[in-house]
Parts: structure tokens; C-alpha cells; sequence
């Protein structure tokens, strides 16, 4: 049996996605990208973007 789940995606301005997902690895830093994604209910190459430019700026360890 296969079982879909759907993502309602907000649409959400850069800066306060970023502060979003800071908040949400200072209580979960062990996630995946795809799994701030979907708990943020966020695009995730948004996400993925805002990541790399996280990591880029120190605020995040390496993310692989």
C-alpha cells in the first residue's frame, strides 16, 4: 500500500524562513533538510537555499 502525504506549502519571505529554520535546529539539530522542509511546511529548495547560505555564513555546521 502506498500512502501520499500532502504538504501545504506557506509562502514565507527569506528572512523570516531563515529565522525559522534557525529556531528549529537549535531544538532539532540531528534533521535532514527535507525533514525541516516538510515540518515548516516550506518549499524545499527554499529551504535548501537558505541552508547553504546558513552554513556559508557560520551559523550552521557543515550539512550534508
Amino acid at each position: 500500500m502506498i500512502t501520499i502525504k500532502v504538504i501545504n506549502i506557506r509562502e514565507i519571505d527569506y528572512n523570516t524562513a531563515k529565522k525559522e529554520i534557525l529556531d528549529y535546529y537549535q531544538s532539532n539539530s540531528e534533521s535532514y533538510d527535507y525533514q525541516v522542509a516538510d515540518d515548516l511546511q516550506l518549499d524545499y529548495e527554499f529551504v535548501c537555499q537558505i541552508l547553504e547560505d546558513l552554513e556559508a555564513e557560520g551559523h550552521l555546521g557543515s550539512i550534508k
